[in-house]
Protein backbone atom coordinates (compact mmCIF):
# COMPACT_ATOMS: atom_id res chain seq x y z
CA UNK A 1 0.00 0.00 0.00
CA UNK A 2 1.29 3.47 -0.76
CA UNK A 3 2.44 5.46 2.29
CA UNK A 4 -0.24 8.16 2.04
CA UNK A 5 -2.99 5.57 1.70
CA UNK A 6 -1.57 3.54 4.62
CA UNK A 7 -1.72 6.68 6.79
CA UNK A 8 -5.40 7.19 5.92
CA UNK A 9 -6.17 3.53 6.59
CA UNK A 10 -4.32 3.65 9.92
CA UNK A 11 -6.46 6.53 11.21
CA UNK A 12 -9.81 5.46 9.78
CA UNK A 13 -12.46 5.12 12.53
CA UNK A 14 -14.09 2.17 10.76
CA UNK A 15 -10.85 0.19 10.82
CA UNK A 16 -10.52 0.81 14.55
CA UNK A 17 -14.09 -0.34 15.14
CA UNK A 18 -13.60 -3.49 13.05
CA UNK A 19 -10.39 -4.30 14.94
CA UNK A 20 -12.16 -3.65 18.27
CA UNK A 21 -14.87 -6.15 17.32
CA UNK A 22 -12.19 -8.72 16.51
CA UNK A 23 -10.51 -8.13 19.87
CA UNK A 24 -13.78 -8.25 21.84
CA UNK A 25 -14.81 -11.51 20.16
CA UNK A 26 -11.41 -13.07 21.02
CA UNK A 27 -10.10 -13.11 17.47
CA UNK A 28 -7.55 -10.31 17.47
CA UNK A 29 -5.78 -11.33 14.28
CA UNK A 30 -2.57 -9.69 13.25
CA UNK A 31 -2.35 -6.00 12.62
CA UNK A 32 0.59 -4.88 10.53
CA UNK A 33 0.08 -1.32 11.68
CA UNK A 34 1.95 0.11 14.63
CA UNK A 35 -0.41 3.05 15.01
CA UNK A 36 -1.71 3.58 18.53
CA UNK A 37 -5.33 3.09 17.51
CA UNK A 38 -4.61 -0.35 16.04
CA UNK A 39 -2.72 -1.40 19.16
CA UNK A 40 -5.61 -0.22 21.38
CA UNK A 41 -8.68 -0.52 19.13
CA UNK A 42 -11.35 -0.61 21.85
CA UNK A 43 -10.16 2.67 23.36
CA UNK A 44 -9.76 4.20 19.91
CA UNK A 45 -13.33 3.24 18.99
CA UNK A 46 -14.68 4.77 22.18
CA UNK A 47 -12.72 7.98 21.62
CA UNK A 48 -13.86 8.21 17.99
CA UNK A 49 -17.48 7.69 19.06
CA UNK A 50 -17.30 10.40 21.70
CA UNK A 51 -15.64 12.84 19.29
CA UNK A 52 -18.19 12.21 16.55
CA UNK A 53 -21.08 12.72 18.97
CA UNK A 54 -19.49 15.87 20.43
CA UNK A 55 -18.89 17.41 17.01
CA UNK A 56 -22.21 16.59 15.33
CA UNK A 57 -24.69 16.74 18.22
CA UNK A 58 -25.23 20.51 18.19
CA UNK A 59 -25.67 20.91 14.41
CA UNK A 60 -28.04 17.92 14.33
CA UNK A 61 -30.21 19.35 17.12
CA UNK A 62 -30.28 22.78 15.44
CA UNK A 63 -31.25 21.24 12.11
CA UNK A 64 -34.01 19.19 13.75
CA UNK A 65 -35.41 22.20 15.62
CA UNK A 66 -35.43 24.38 12.50
CA UNK A 67 -37.14 21.64 10.48
CA UNK A 68 -39.90 21.13 13.05
CA UNK A 69 -40.52 24.80 13.85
Amino acid sequence: MTPWLRHIADWNPFSATAQACRVLFANPGRSTSHAWRMEHPVWASLIYSILIIAVFRTPAVRKYRSATA
